[in-house]
């Protein structure tokens, strides 16, 4: 095993099936969306809560902050 795999292993190792599973459907879920920076989201991105209450109001499915050019941002997720 190489030292990522390792790492992988390892991490995984202390996770419950449950959290494991929770885990795999957020990937997956990430997979099947897309990212769209808003439009009406003012400032500073620290809570992805309050960014996905601003996306819904933007029409899309949910969001998330992320980092972009070392700066928080709020990107609205859609259906790819």
């Amino acid at each position: 095993i190489g030292t990522i795999e390792a790492k992988k292993l390892s991490k995984h190792a202390k996770k419950t099936p449950k959290s494991l599973m929770k885990e795999e459907e957020e990937e997956e879920e990430e997979e099947n969306h897309c990212l769209s920076q808003s439009h009406q989201f003012k400032g500073f991105c620290f809570s992805s809560d309050t960014c996905a209450a601003v996306c819904m109001e933007e029409s899309f499915h949910g969001g998330e902050c992320k980092f972009e050019n070392a700066l928080r941002k709020c990107f609205c997720k859609k259906p790819c």
